[in-house]
């Protein structure tokens, strides 16, 4: 950003058209439910209070869910192309966030803007595919890693500059896949005996 690759580089130049959303934004285009200034956050982005139910997916990486319900790619569920777990198509896991946002309750854990951060640790939200419990995908788990580490379950979303008070408007743009490409194409069996990210206390709300 900014012609930086690393270091303070900037999560938004000026006039920016799009840009790394701060942990604020991704959290309330994630959770919030979306009624009323002081409507609340559910504990999933599936609108649902309820841990959701981890899908499968056929050869071709379309989840088993579809674009409704309390569903999320966790757990190694979702067998595909020969790997035990795996990445699936945005909107096939189960239900948007109150802002039409898919796929933020499980598939890659999401880099955030980090509120505060000035060090080289960046905000990592959501949860990932092989990630084994829900909590990982909660609003109560959050965590920090490094940027420069490459791994298959880590990718982004971007925010727009669009002002947007309530989810009639589309903030967050469904590109939770957008840099999980790479990853794929790179991938290796990560043996997970617990998460690779570094958790920290939740944010009070």
């Amino acid at each position: 950003v900014g012609g930086q690759t690393s270091g303070t580089a900037p999560a938004a130049n000026p006039g920016a058209s799009y840009f790394l959303p701060t942990e604020d934004q991704w959290y309330k285009a994630a959770y919030y439910k979306g009624s009323g200034t002081n409507a609340g956050y559910w504990d999933y982005a599936t609108q649902s209070d309820l841990a959701p139910t981890a899908v499968t997916a056929d050869s071709t990486g379309i989840g088993s869910a579809g674009s409704t319900g309390n569903f999320a790619n966790y757990n190694n569920a979702a067998d595909w192309n020969s790997q035990n777990g795996n990445v699936t198509t945005v909107g096939t896991n189960g239900g948007a966030s109150a802002y039409g946002a898919f796929d933020m309750s499980g598939n890659i854990f999401e880099w955030n803007d980090l509120d505060g951060t000035t060090g080289s640790s960046r905000g990592l939200r959501g949860g990932g595919w092989n990630y084994p419990v829900a909590v990982f995908l909660s609003s109560s788990f959050g965590g920090t890693n490094d940027p420069s580490g490459e791994d298959d379950r880590f990718g982004f979303r971007l925010a727009s500059p669009v002002p947007v008070p309530e989810p009639s408007t589309l903030a967050m743009l469904a590109a939770g896949l957008g840099c999980s490409g790479y990853g794929f194409i790179r991938r290796r069996r990560l043996h997970l005996s617990g998460p690779n990210i570094s958790p920290r206390p939740q944010i009070s709300r």
